[in-house]
């Protein structure tokens, strides 16, 4: 394995798998939204819940899991799922920095009255704020008194990838260290060897 590590192809790749894959890393953890991947949560539903959504068939007590997906900063897909029961629907949503708002259901809402609303928004920030909720790539705060969504596909990607990143910085890492003593080790020993007249 040292003999492997020692070798100067060997080092250049693992040191620039490791440049990339940290910049990589960091840019993926820093982002305002994971789009393309689910935020979930799951709650038990209340009095309050039955009586705001009557006739969607809810009873206290049932599991109600929502999801967001989002496709960019314009449109995302909301999930709820009730028993063996699932709806989905596209919404428009507006994203600034990270805040996000849900406007409407894509079916209900045109792309010119999304259009209006979002001017609106950018205009009166506190109209923004009071319909905006937080976000980061790992969770979505809940309004109200909601716990905050999770993205559970975030959380794996930020634990898996950075055990493949700590292992990509050890090689890299060992393979510097390993080639600095080879080359050190190579020019020693033609320094040591006599010259022949």
């Amino acid at each position: 394995m040292k003999k492997f590590l020692s070798k100067m192809p060997v080092m250049i790749v693992f040191l620039s798998l490791a440049v990339v894959g940290l910049v990589f890393y960091i840019v993926m953890l820093a982002r305002p939204v994971s789009y393309g991947m689910t935020y979930s949560i799951t709650e038990t539903a209340t009095v309050e819940d039955v009586g705001s959504m009557t006739g969607s068939g809810i009873q206290v007590g049932d599991e109600v899991t929502t999801k967001i997906k989002f496709k960019n900063d314009t449109k995302a897909t909301v999930t709820i799922i009730l028993g063996d029961s699932k709806n989905s629907a596209d919404m428009w949503i507006y994203r600034q920095g990270n805040k996000v708002a849900i406007i409407g259901p894509t079916l209900q809402v045109s792309e010119e009255e999304y259009d209006q609303y979002v001017e609106q928004l950018k205009a009166n920030e506190e109209m923004f704020n009071m319909s905006a909720v937080e976000i980061n790539a790992f969770r979505m705060a809940g309004e109200g008194e909601t716990e905050d969504m999770v993205c559970n596909g975030a959380v794996v990607f930020a634990v898996v990838w950075g055990v493949v990143e700590v292992a990509l910085i050890t090689f890299g890492a060992l393979s510097l260290v390993f080639f600095l003593k080879n080359r050190k080790g190579s020019s020693t020993q033609s320094a040591d060897t006599p010259v022949v007249e």
